[in-house]
């Protein structure tokens, strides 16, 4: 896993870089300053979707009480969260 490339320049972006504008619509390139999108269609967009079997798993296999499913849940969903900019690609507009 790595942070994107710029699509235009073909540079790599920093974690932070990334984070700071992952969510935003428009991603400008701290090396060239081009716009670049989120690329929607990618593979493996699937798999964060395994969080939720897991999650239910883990729930059934410890016997966890309400406080543990619900620290359970926080902890995987702030995981999810910061690994966004490894799992983030960008494409050019119009493509």
């Amino acid at each position: 896993m790595h942070t994107p490339d710029c699509s235009y320049c073909g540079k790599r972006w920093g974690y932070g870089q990334t984070f700071k504008q992952v969510f935003k619509m428009k991603m400008i390139c701290p090396h060239c300053g081009k716009e670049n999108y989120y690329q929607a269609n990618k593979k493996n967009s699937w798999i964060p979707l395994l969080a939720i079997p897991v999650y239910l798993g883990l729930v059934l296999l410890l016997n966890l009480s309400s406080t543990g499913i619900i620290l359970l849940g926080c902890l995987l969903m702030i995981l999810h969260i910061f690994t966004i900019p490894y799992r983030t690609r960008l494409q050019k507009a119009g493509k």
